[in-house]
């Protein structure tokens, strides 16, 4: 029995032996070693490949990233040109300055941060605490302060340096800056204009010569470690290139002067404005440039723009010296030429006169012009025909750019001789119909007193670049508009206007003047939504006197206007002591030596101006005038 189950036992094992024997040779272990050699060898290539590329295909690229990596380069600015006077005194600069910037998303405590800056920076706490908590909003960049003194950047400083402060300041970056000064306030604001927050100019000369001021920015590049700069490593610099300086023409004391004199006359007379403009008749050059305006609140301002460049008006009787100076070079009138005067004319549907009445008889043409008579002048005009009246207000600049190619500038409104219509040959040559700005205004007087000739104006006078190098600015050539011997006669008239006409309170002592007034209804929209020159119960005005001194060898041109005074409409009681005032200060200032000729002369030019005189005859106007007429050819261009 034993035997027998032993034996089954060796039977099971051997088939088990049997089954389970294998049928295929064991993998040669060679292989595993090759596969794993090829890998490595691949691997190895790409090495080497990446290598040849880096050292010997491409290794500037390379190079270059490394060197970006090493490195940071920061911008240097470059500080904006001065705009200066013709005589140096700064109206415009750049400063070194800080600026205090924040991330947001780095400040850990918005309030600890805030008031740890509020004293240094002069902000409100809250103020800076809304700002740094925009954070959570996803703002990373955050003005804090445009710009700090040195002291207040050393005090940042300090505590950023102090453990138990520099927490508080994490995320706070004070940046080296530029700061655009103006030295004189407000003075000449609407010539010299002003820039934004980028110092990029948006009116005035600060805008008309933005690029040539900015300059080139330079940089500065430097090896940078975990904690900044290295002190040791390659520091290369390209240094800035500051911007030109702009050299004016203005002469700031006489601008000084013009402002002042406005400012008061502003708020004396009410006056809704007023503008001066004063100019040196053989070159053009533009003395002074001065605006004022009456505020909401009832005070007098300098205002942000140029109104002597915007503003257009109708001139009224200023302009009836063109009419006559065309009479004099078509003509060859003199003073002593006379017109025979009628007591009215009437010219399409629409009445002239003269207040007071004048009897119809013959006048000289001094009188005319120095009584302002508008049936007189008419008469004239009417002699000349309005080909030659257009043709003599074209010459003398009127409905022209001035050239200064300022932002704004209104040419006015001088319409060809085929387009007047009803009664504009009898309203245009008395001023009316007609609009100008007051830089034309100077312009036109001016080439009176050089001798009939017109020299287009100029407001910069050099460039100056970094090195001191000045570029002078090459002057316009002008055009001849009457010749001398007219241009004599018209000043003649001139000086006859001040000495004994309408514009007596524009006198200056110890000086000879030459001039004319000016009292223009002006065109408003009285509520009813038509615009009309009201009536005699609703009138609003401008009044402007025009001239140049010493008459017989001019040195300054000056052109008032005042814009609705109301406690006087007339321009020898509002306009012509202006000019009077602004004058003698300014011949004053400009050294130019009083006349010998006039009899009674101490030497003084102090003295206050001569009393105003209500008898202006320029005031006088239409009885009548048709709400057509008024659509036709008395509307103003408006600026």
């Amino acid at each position: 029995m034993t035997k027998r189950v032993s034996s089954r036992n060796a039977r099971r094992r051997a088939h088990r032996r049997t089954s389970f024997r294998r049928t295929t040779a064991p993998e040669d272990p060679r292989t595993r070693l090759f596969v794993v050699l090829i890998f490595f060898c691949m691997v190895g290539a790409g090495f080497v490949a990446q290598l040849v590329d880096r050292q010997a295909v491409r290794p500037e690229q390379f190079r270059s990233i490394g060197e970006d990596q090493r490195t940071s380069t920061r911008q240097l600015a470059a500080y904006r040109g001065q705009i200066v006077d013709r005589n140096g005194f700064v109206l415009a600069s750049s400063t070194p300055t800080h600026e205090v910037v924040a991330d947001p998303t780095m400040i850990v405590d918005p309030k600890v941060s805030a008031g740890a800056l509020s004293p240094i920076l002069g902000v409100d706490s809250d103020l800076l605490e809304e700002q740094l908590s925009t954070g959570d909003q996803g703002v990373r960049y955050a003005l804090l302060a445009k710009t700090i003194s040195d002291d207040a950047a050393d005090q940042l400083g300090a505590l950023a340096d102090d453990d138990r402060s520099a927490e508080s300041l994490s995320g706070i970056f004070v940046r080296r800056a530029e700061d655009r000064i103006y030295p004189g306030g407000s003075l000449a604001t609407p010539i010299v204009g002003r820039v934004d927050p980028d110092e990029v100019g948006i009116f005035g000369v600060e805008k008309l010569f933005d690029d040539v001021m900015t300059g080139q920015p330079g940089s500065e590049q430097f090896e940078r470690g975990r904690f900044g700069s290295i002190s040791v490593g390659d520091w290369k610099v390209n240094p800035a290139s500051e911007g030109y300086d702009v050299v004016l023409t203005v002469d700031h004391r006489v601008q000084f002067v013009a402002e002042q004199a406005l400012l008061e006359h502003c708020a004396d007379t009410r006056a809704n404005g007023a503008t001066a403009v004063i100019a040196e008749p053989s070159t053009g050059e533009l003395v002074a440039m001065a605006t004022v305006v009456r505020n909401e609140d009832g005070t007098c301002s300098v205002p942000r723009y140029n109104a002597a460049l915007i503003d257009t008006f109708e001139p009224g009787s200023v302009l009836k010296t063109i009419t006559m100076a065309a009479a004099a070079e078509e003509l060859g009138y003199t003073g002593d030429t006379v017109v025979q005067v009628p007591s009215q004319v009437s010219i399409g549907g629409k009445t002239f006169i003269d207040r007071p009445r004048h009897a119809s008889a013959p006048y000289p043409v001094s009188q005319i012009l120095s009584n302002s008579m508008n049936v007189g002048t008419i008469e004239v005009a009417q002699q000349l025909g309005p080909a030659r009246v257009h043709q003599y207000l074209d010459r003398f600049g009127f409905g022209r750019s001035s050239g200064l190619n300022f932002e704004g500038e209104a040419v006015g409104t001088v319409r060809e001789p085929a387009d007047w219509q009803g009664s504009d040959s009898g309203s245009i040559p008395i001023g009316q119909g007609i609009t100008v700005n007051a830089t034309q205004l100077v312009g036109a007087y001016s080439a009176i007193a050089n001798g009939g000739k017109y020299q287009p104006p100029t407001i910069v006078k050099a460039l100056q670049s970094p090195s001191g190098d000045v570029h002078a600015v090459e002057p316009i050539d002008g055009w001849p508009v009457i010749n001398e011997a007219s241009a004599n006669v018209v000043t003649d008239l001139l000086i006859g206007v001040v000495a004994d006409g309408t514009g007596k309170s524009a006198a200056i002592p110890g000086y000879t003047v030459a001039g004319k007034t000016g009292t223009a209804w002006k065109v408003f929209d009285d509520g009813s939504g038509q615009r009309s020159y009201g009536d005699d119960n609703n009138r609003r005005y401008v009044v402007t006197f025009a001239g140049f001194v010493p008459a017989k060898d001019p040195k300054l041109s000056i052109v008032v206007v005042v814009d609705e005074p109301k406690t006087d409409t007339t321009a020898s009681a509002v306009a012509a002591p202006v000019f009077a005032e602004i004058g003698q200060y300014a011949l004053r200032i400009r050294g130019v030596a009083p006349d010998k000729s006039v009899h009674g002369n101490d030497g003084l030019i102090r003295g206050t101006p001569a009393g105003s005189q209500n008898d202006e005859i320029a005031k006088s106007q239409p009885e009548s005038i048709s709400a057509e007429e008024e659509a036709i050819s008395v509307v103003p261009d408006q600026p």
